[in-house]
């Protein structure tokens, strides 16, 4: 009797499937779908004609919603230099193929997402922790939080197959 090398194309069965691995991937789709949406409105906003209406829609909404943090961002966005806003453009989408590439791995539950993915979130973690330092707030800390959830979840996998893992490495 031979152990078969497990095949690259070997996925769980339909009752194997880890459902917080799914999850984790849902969010990393969500994640890279913003990441597009704000590397798209930051690639718009070079256009004369689109910044100064940008410019006039964040002076309007700053003037009687200035809390929304999202809103602040928007419009320090707006206030880039055109060179600048290529860059965030640039940036958030090599973000969002990051992201892509570890949700289409988690949700094909590969074990090399699950690589991907601890090293991706590991290297964040020290950002977030400064982050956190500079000023503490509830989204801050619930990133944190979440990311370290993420990265001790799938550390734990990696060091403890499941029985489908066991199934697709021993065949």
């Amino acid at each position: 009797m031979s152990v078969d090398a497990p095949s690259s194309t070997s996925r769980p069965r339909r009752g194997d499937r880890d459902p917080v691995l799914t999850i984790i991937a849902f969010f990393k789709f969500c994640k890279a779908l913003v990441l597009i949406v704000i590397g798209l409105g930051a690639l718009q906003l070079v256009r004369p004609e689109v910044r100064e209406q940008a410019r006039e829609l964040f002076e309007a909404l700053g003037q009687t919603i200035d809390v929304v943090p999202v809103l602040r961002l928007l419009r320090g966005i707006g206030a880039l230099a055109p060179k600048s806003l290529r860059l965030v453009g640039a940036g958030a989408f090599l973000y969002a193929a990051l992201f892509l590439t570890e949700g289409t791995g988690l949700w094909l539950q590969k074990r090399w997402a699950e690589y991907l993915t601890v090293v991706a979130t590991a290297s964040f973690i020290p950002f977030e922790i400064f982050e956190l330092t500079r000023k503490l707030s509830f989204p801050r800390a619930g990133a944190l939080v979440i990311n370290a959830l993420v990265l001790a979840y799938l550390i734990y996998r990696l060091k403890n197959p499941t029985s489908w893992q066991k199934r697709a490495l021993h065949g």
